[in-house]
Formats: structure tokens, C-alpha cells, sequence
């Protein structure tokens, strides 16, 4: 290879190497349609594109780091849910039912839908591999923030840094959000 070729192949090498990744979706083919705890199973492509920011949190009923956000997430479900932003939980784990999902719900007071995600599709997709790992879509299905729903773990803290509603208002504001990817807190997703 000449001197000049080697050149150009390193600079478009440099130049693909650099260039920004396609951003995650969700995703569309075939239909994802998961059932959930209130009885309106949910397309989630139609759902996504009639809110302008969808959260997901994924979700295990044994997880103390989960449980130990239930009433964070009700209240930024009972904030964020008037403002046109759609929020619920998914449950992708092994054991978990449509039926098993639904009591759990309501068990847990949940005013949002626990969505079941049988095989793991969802999960897989965006790449949730603990329960509360959290993503934010907009309306076209592209994820905008993924990883911890705020900054806690089990020991839960007024000051937490709150990563999902960080990124919620900033969408809301027509902005990018201020990160894109935190580092997931959680047990461990036990995926089929």
C-alpha cells in the first residue's frame, strides 16, 4: 500500500472509529405487545409514540434495591404522568406471570402498569440486566438515558443525584439529557 492510501484508510478508520453509535431502540420488528397488571395489554411502539418521554424500570419482586424505590416511583409516576410522560414497570425475570405481575401490582399499590415481559425480549433489547435499571425513551423510540433510576441503592437519601427525572426534564425542555448512561444499581435480572 502506498504511503497516501494508508493515509486515507487510517483517517477513515480514525474518522468510523470515532463517529457516534446508532442509539439504542426499541424494538419494533416483530410488534412487542406485553401484557400487563391493569388488563390493557400494551404495543409498545404505539404506547412510546403517544408520550413524548417514556420511563421503563425494570423490575424484580425479590429485590430490596426495587422495593426500597416503590414509593419513588409511584411518586414520580403521580408527577410525571400529567405532564403527558409514560412510566411503568417491566417484569422480564424466568418466574414471573402475567398473573403473578398483576398481584404484585396490586400488592404494591403501583398507579402504573406492570408490564410482563415473557423470554426476556424487552430486557435483552435494551440491555437491562438489574432490577431498577431504568430507560428513558422519546417518542420515537430511542433510548435517551439508561442505567439507575437515581443515585441509591437500598440506603435510600434525600440528596441522591436523580438520574431519570434529570433526563425526563430535560426531554420535557426539548434538551438532551444531561447523561446518557449511568451505571445500573440492583439485583441481578434472572432472565430466561
Amino acid at each position: 500500500m502506498t504511503p497516501w492510501r494508508g493515509g486515507v484508510a487510517a483517517a477513515l478508520l480514525l474518522a468510523a472509529a470515532c463517529a457516534p453509535a446508532q442509539a439504542p431502540r426499541l424494538p419494533t420488528d416483530p410488534a412487542l405487545v406485553l401484557p400487563a397488571s391493569d388488563g390493557a395489554p400494551r404495543d409498545l411502539t404505539r404506547w412510546v409514540a403517544e408520550h413524548p418521554v417514556t420511563v421503563l424500570v425494570f423490575f424484580s419482586k425479590d429485590c430490596p434495591t426495587l422495593a426500597a424505590h416503590d414509593a419513588r416511583f409511584i411518586a414520580f409516576a403521580q408527577r410525571y404522568t400529567p405532564r403527558g410522560v409514560a412510566f411503568a414497570l417491566v417484569s422480564s425475570e424466568r418466574e414471573a406471570t402475567p398473573a403473578g405481575d398483576a398481584l404484585e401490582a396490586r400488592r404494591r399499590g403501583y398507579p402504573f402498569p406492570l408490564l410482563s415481559d415473557p423470554g426476556g425480549r424487552l430486557a435483552r433489547a435494551l440491555g437491562a440486566q438489574y432490577a431498577s435499571h431504568s430507560v428513558v425513551l422519546d417518542a420515537h423510540g430511542r433510548v435517551r438515558y439508561s442505567g439507575a433510576f437515581d443515585s441509591n441503592g437500598v440506603q435510600l437519601t434525600h440528596d441522591a443525584t436523580q438520574h431519570v427525572r434529570d433526563a425526563v426534564e430535560a426531554l420535557l425542555a426539548g434538551h438532551p439529557p444531561p447523561a446518557r448512561e449511568r451505571e445500573g444499581l440492583g439485583c441481578l435480572l434472572q432472565l430466561p
